[in-house]
């Protein structure tokens, strides 16, 4: 009897001893899984992290490179802004002087009668030339004596041609052989402001254009000593 109790309880212990070794297999195998799994969570969460803050760099690079497109298109703008200024700056002087040669002109054209001549001396020009030659220089001293000697007188000049070439040409050939008799008298001493220049062109001819004697009367500067009228 007593050995079959001894035989049943190493019985009991040998079914215990292995019941608790299928346990912690079981057990063991559980976490293991569990573990494996919550590996392979981890690393899907940190891939799409991942790939997350790729997008998000990506994203950040396109945002600066078009944040440097914008600002160098506003610089561009800037430019063309400044230099649409400059262009209307530059009409508007243009316009300017355009319309002080305008009220000069329309105020000589005005004071013509308002004068009283004192002399009148004419000054003639080779064809297309407006430099002063020595015969002229030599005949603007006398003019030149008497606006010393009285300080009351003025000077006109009227520079004319005559009607070969375009008449936009001979105006600006008229004004230039104008300029150059009026530097001469300023190179003398005389004041600039009492000396009024104008050029005209083929207008008013002193004689007919038809021949090569009237041609050469009419290259001239008409050059008129005048006094204000009582």
């Amino acid at each position: 009897m007593r050995g079959f109790v001894v035989v049943s309880m190493l019985a009991a212990a040998c079914v215990t001893s292995t019941g608790c070794l299928a346990t912690r297999n079981y057990v063991r195998e559980n976490v293991q899984q569990s573990e494996t799994k919550t590996g392979q969570e981890l690393a899907r969460v940190e891939g799409q992290v991942a790939e997350t803050r790729g997008v998000a760099d990506e994203a950040s690079k396109h945002a600066t490179e078009a944040g440097g497109k914008a600002e160098e298109a506003t610089q561009a703008a800037g430019r063309a802004a400044n230099r649409a200024e400059e262009g209307v700056g530059l009409a508007t002087q243009a316009q300017a002087k355009a319309d002080q040669t305008d009220t000069r002109l329309t105020r000589l054209w005005n004071n013509r009668h308002k004068y009283a001549i004192v002399d009148t001396l004419v000054i003639s020009f080779d064809f297309d030339k407006w430099r002063l030659d020595d015969r002229a220089e030599t005949s603007l001293l006398d003019v030149i004596r008497q606006l010393n000697d009285n300080p009351g007188l003025t000077v006109n000049l009227e520079g004319y041609t005559d009607n070969v070439g375009s008449a936009d040409y001979n105006l600006e050939l008229s004004r230039r052989r104008a300029e150059s008799v009026r530097r001469f008298i300023v190179e003398k001493g005389i004041d600039l402001h009492r000396i009024q220049a104008i050029g005209l062109g083929e207008a008013r001819p002193a004689a007919a254009n038809t021949t090569k004697q009237g041609r050469d009367q009419n290259r001239r500067v008409a050059v008129r000593l005048v006094t204000p009228s009582e």
